[in-house]
């Protein structure tokens, strides 16, 4: 059982190693993969060149360096044992949207679709009442299977799709916060595993499906694991 194997695997990796001394190589996969599912103008090469403090296109520079923010803002949250309250979930998207939209942080006032998917997320009047029932669910924690919470945390907040933009770069983030926060590794989804990503969120979004995506997300922490065992 895969669940069984993960487990052991977590315990040992444990003993080794300090889950939230993230590596600033994982934060430079994370970031390039987080950021090029939307927009494969960004090479990794740049994302390196930001963090190395080389001179990078101003625009991309405030991607990767909004994005970047984002994620060491849960590590923080994490290490101090912050909720991820509906604020600080806001303050999040405020971060990925610094300098870059004026919508940071505020909920969409329009209905909008989604390009490619059978999905439509809900009409903006019902996105307040599916966020408070979103966080009555993710405040509570794991009442069972974890993993499965996790992966609700995370595919909960991409259907509801509550912000006009950058709602998938802040549900990785957050599917991260969880993952920390439930002493397991952070993942990130590879550029070239993006196809199979959509689809499971597809799958989950439209036939209610959450399966496939949990033995995904069980195969992404396991290559997480298997890089300190």
């Amino acid at each position: 059982m895969i669940d069984g194997e993960l487990f052991k695997m977590r315990d040992a990796a444990r003993e080794k190693v300090d889950f939230l001394d993230v590596p600033v190589n994982f934060i430079i996969d994370q970031t390039f993969n987080g950021l090029s599912f939307e927009s494969d103008l960004i090479t990794k090469e740049e994302v390196i060149d930001f963090f190395n403090n080389k001179e990078v296109n101003p625009q991309k520079a405030l991607l990767i360096s909004n994005h970047k923010n984002a994620f060491l803002k849960t590590l923080e949250m994490v290490k101090n044992d912050i909720p991820m309250t509906e604020n600080n979930l806001k303050d999040l998207h405020q971060i990925l949207m610094e300098n870059i939209s004026n919508i940071g942080g505020l909920y969409r006032n329009v209905d909008i679709s989604i390009s490619g998917s059978n999905h439509t997320p809900p009409s903006h009047i019902k996105v307040y009442d599916r966020m408070k029932k979103y966080f009555d669910y993710t405040l509570a924690g794991p009442q069972g299977d974890v993993l499965e919470f996790i992966a609700n945390c995370h595919l909960q907040l991409a259907k509801i799709h509550p912000f006009l933009d950058g709602n998938g770069r802040l549900a990785r983030i957050v599917l991260n916060y969880h993952l920390l926060n439930n002493q397991f590794m952070p993942v990130y989804v590879k550029y070239e595993e993006r196809k199979r990503y959509f689809s499971l969120l597809e799958e989950f979004k439209v036939n209610k499906n959450i399966k496939p995506f949990i033995e995904f997300l069980s195969e992404l922490e396991m290559r997480s694991l298997k890089t300190v065992l």
